[in-house]
């Protein structure tokens, strides 16, 4: 029976409900760790130890053989070699190295040697000055270092070429757009990537005026639009293949002939749809039209340079993956050209065979479908051509993890069964040697999701066991299976979800131990709203008797108050749904509650929040004539 307390506004202003869960018992027994987690903490730790022990010994070792190197090597003979050389093919290749070495400061680098060159050539030391191959090296040093600016440094080394009297070449622009490519992938800001997209095309169409415009031209504009994610990428590069077809067909030019690279970059463009995007479902139609284009082009003989791929179709199972949330559709239309790929394969086209990225993702677009038996069987699939000696398709932790991923969004007893099935054949793999399945923070939080939406007796216990053993790992160095805000709102969730009458206060206990390690400095696990919700919601779940019922309304009470306490945490429109829930479900009928919810209401209106779902939840929570006053007068 819900419980009567004459004095319930008092109670908003009581102190931390932790004071009033003594009633409890909260087990601190740890379950014994797996093998797994003992197998974990061997491996991050016992590798420093011998790291520690060998360093002495490979320096000492490494001396030794430079010394021996030094004394087979004749010093006259190599500098009489070096002296022959051309100073200038030295410069390039030295560049050359520097622009693909991955060093940090190797475009720097490159530049300064460049500017040492021509000084002694201005000394009259050097007959000869760098050359635009020189500069090519220098620009593409910028394309593939990791200086900010790259064009901007690019634009400026092309000036200097010019006052120099140094023609750029194809290259010298090709390059430039390479700069533009790696700026707009960089970018996080969309006028960035419009600025970056503005100075391409007239680049390109610069390089056409000059006759020196080629395939790697256009492929690389249609890249940039590819890569930069505005509203009109996919249209507008899709413009621009139209445009390069139409000057090959025209002029026969086989510097401008269209590949594949260029259809593919167009299909990438309506692939790189934000999944969250209501037009995701569209664009994949438009991206199996661009493919279903190049078997056209390619069968028909009018141009053997488009011939589709592995990448093409897989770009469009992609595509289709990213749209199956919106159009449970798109998951069998990738299924489909996942079929189709494997027909053409067994038909002897060795270029479409599905690798592991193809079969991932129709993984992905029937667990986001809720199909997550149908992904479960292409993971076995995976596993029995890897079995018959096909090692392409080995699975790995991203397989894994989508099929438990798909379980825990479809819920049910069996689900979380499977899911926690899958998690210990993953870690049983990884104890025996297999690195490419060792479980990431994600598979962890979706074995704990699918276990809190099973119903499974004590599932959320068994989830919190998880969520110890991730922390237990953690602890000792395993920092990427440290548990996030995120594992920890799993856990707390699935105590909402179940059966034990101890709900609210083991999802308090969680919700204490976020704020006292976060104010410690560990932001990981620091709560956000969506924590404070779930510790609300179990409280409003509750159940026993009338003193279980009341610590459960002092806890939901406590998470209510200390989510608006909070700068970085703020309360959201189901944080009022959830609390008014609490007061329906906890409170006695009478004016106690109908004032506790006309002042909820009122805390909503006063923060934006009061949408049409806190109206509702307010008509269920008050006497009827309340709620239409409190609605009535906040029209």
């Amino acid at each position: 029976t819900k419980f009567h307390h004459a004095a319930l506004l008092a109670l908003l202003a009581t102190s931390s409900p932790s004071n009033y869960c003594n009633g409890f018992s909260a087990s601190n027994q740890r379950r014994p760790k797996k093998d797994f987690s003992a197998q974990i903490v061997v491996k991050s730790v016992a590798p420093k130890v011998k790291n520690t022990l060998s360093t002495n010994k490979k320096s000492k070792n490494k001396q030794q053989q430079q010394q021996q190197q030094r004394r087979r090597s004749n010093p006259n003979q190599r500098q009489n070699s070096i002296s022959q050389r051309d100073p200038i093919i030295s410069l390039n290749m030295n560049l050359d190295y520097l622009a693909k070495s991955g060093q940090r400061d190797a475009a720097i680098r490159a530049e300064e040697m460049l500017q040492r060159i021509e000084a002694l050539h201005d000394d009259g030391y050097y007959e000869k000055s760098p050359d635009v191959c020189s500069y090519n090296s220098v620009i593409n040093a910028y394309a593939h270092g990791k200086v900010s600016g790259a064009s901007g440094h690019a634009h400026r080394l092309m000036k200097r070429m010019e006052a120099k009297g140094i023609e750029a070449n194809s290259i010298t622009w090709n390059t430039l757009l390479r700069c533009l490519l790696k700026e707009v992938k960089e970018a996080r800001d969309k006028s960035i990537s419009e600025e970056k997209v503005e100075d391409a095309e007239s680049i390109i169409a610069n390089m056409e005026d000059l006759g020196i415009v080629n395939t790697i031209s256009y492929n690389t504009v249609i890249s940039i639009l590819s890569k930069s994610k505005l509203p009109d990428a996919a249209e507008k590069s899709e413009v621009w293949l139209n445009r390069m077809i139409d000057k090959f067909a025209k002029t026969g030019n086989e510097n401008i002939q269209p590949d594949t690279c260029s259809f593919n970059s167009v299909i990438h463009a309506y692939a790189n749809t934000n999944r969250f995007s209501a037009g995701a479902p569209q664009r994949a139609k438009m991206a199996e039209r661009v493919v279903k284009r190049m078997e056209k082009v390619f069968q028909s003989g009018e141009n053997d340079q488009v011939k589709p791929d592995v990448v093409s179709y897989s770009a469009v199972i992609n595509a289709y993956a990213k749209a199956a949330e919106f159009d449970k559709d798109c998951a069998t239309k990738a299924m489909d050209i996942l079929k189709h790929m494997a027909k053409m394969f067994e038909g002897g086209d060795k270029d479409v065979k599905p690798n592991k990225r193809t079969y991932t993702s129709v993984i992905n677009a029937f667990a986001r479908t809720g199909e997550s038996e149908a992904a479960d069987n292409l993971l076995t699939q995976m596993k029995e051509y890897y079995a018959l000696g096909d090692t392409s398709l080995k699975p790995d932790t991203v397989c894994y993890s989508s099929v438990i991923d798909g379980y825990a969004k479809v819920g049910g007893e069996e689900a979380g069964f499977r899911a926690e099935e899958l998690l210990h054949e993953m870690e049983n793999l990884y104890n025996q040697g297999d690195s490419d399945v060792k479980p990431n923070t994600r598979t962890y939080r979706s074995a704990i999701t699918a276990l809190g939406k099973s119903r499974q007796p004590r599932a959320a216990e068994k989830a919190e066991q998880i969520l110890e053993e991730m922390e237990y790992m953690g602890s000792f160095g395993a920092h990427d299976l440290a548990p996030n805000t995120i594992c920890y709102n799993a856990v707390i969730d699935a105590y909402a979800r179940g059966r034990s009458m101890e709900k609210a206060y083991r999802a308090e206990l969680l919700l204490e131990k976020m704020l006292e390690e976060s104010a410690k400095g560990n932001t990981l696990i620091r709560p956000d709203t969506i924590t404070f919700n779930s510790v609300i919601n179990a409280a409003a779940r509750s159940f026993g008797d009338s003193i279980v019922r009341r610590e459960a309304y002092l806890i939901g009470l406590g998470a209510f108050k200390k989510i608006h306490e909070y700068e970085y945490c703020k309360p959201s429109s189901i944080t009022y749904v959830l609390f008014l829930n609490v007061l329906k479900n906890l409170v006695e009928e009478g004016d106690a509650r109908d004032n506790m919810a006309e002042r909820t209401f009122q805390l909503s209106v006063s923060f934006g929040l009061a949408n049409g779902k806190v109206r509702e939840q307010v008509r269920k929570t008050c006497s009827p004539l309340v709620a239409e006053r409190i609605l009535s007068s906040n029209n």
